[in-house]
C-alpha cells in the first residue's frame, strides 16, 4: 500500500475510534450507514445516511463510514445479492434478465416496475440485517476500542509526564 494512503487510513481510523460518542451512538450511526449503502442511492447515500443518524440520534460520521459497504467494488456482488434475496422471499426467478440491462441506470429501469421492486425488497432486507448485526456487534467492539485508546492515552501521558 502507498505510504500516502496508509497515512490516510490510519487518519481516519484515529479519528473514527476518537469519537466523542458513546458506543451506542457509534454503532447506531455505522447501523444506519449500513442500511442506507444497501440501496442504489449513488450521490445521496451519505446525505441520507447523516440525516437519519441526526434524527436518530446517531453518530453522523459513522454512518458516512457505514455507507462504504456500498461502494465501486461491492456494488455488483451486492446487486446480486439484494435482487436474489428480492426473488427468494416472493417466490420468483428470472434466469433470462438480460444482463446488458443491468449496466446503466436507464436500462435497469426499463427491466420494469417488477424487477425493480424485487431488487428493493432484497436490499431493504439485507440492509436491516446487516444494520441490525452491524449495531449488536458493534456496541461491544467500539466499547472494547474506546477502553483500550483511553487506557493507551493514559499511558502515554504518564510515560510523557514522566520524562519531563
Amino acid at each position: 500500500m502507498n505510504r500516502k494512503l496508509k497515512r490516510q487510513f490510519r487518519y481516519f481510523y484515529l479519528r473514527f475510534i476518537r469519537l466523542k460518542a458513546t458506543p451506542e451512538q457509534i454503532a447506531r450511526g455505522f447501523a444506519i450507514g449500513i442500511f442506507w449503502g444497501m440501496f442504489p442511492l449513488p450521490g445521496i447515500q451519505m446525505l441520507t445516511a447523516i440525516v437519519t443518524a441526526a434524527v436518530l440520534r446517531g453518530s453522523k460520521v459513522a454512518a458516512i463510514a457505514g455507507t462504504w459497504v456500498g461502494n465501486p467494488l461491492t456494488t455488483v456482488p451486492l446487486t446480486a445479492l439484494n435482487f436474489h434475496v428480492g426473488q427468494s422471499l416472493l417466490g420468483r426467478s428470472w434466469s433470462d434478465l438480460p444482463i446488458e440491462n443491468l449496466q446503466s441506470i436507464n436500462g435497469f429501469f426499463q427491466l420494469g416496475g417488477e424487477v425493480i421492486a424485487i431488487y428493493l425488497l432484497g436490499c431493504l432486507i439485507t440492509g436491516t440485517l446487516g444494520g441490525l448485526a452491524s449495531y449488536f456487534l458493534g456496541i461491544p467492539l467500539v466499547d472494547f476500542i474506546q477502553k483500550r485508546a483511553f487506557k493507551d492515552r493514559k499511558r502515554n501521558r504518564r510515560r510523557n509526564n514522566s520524562r519531563a
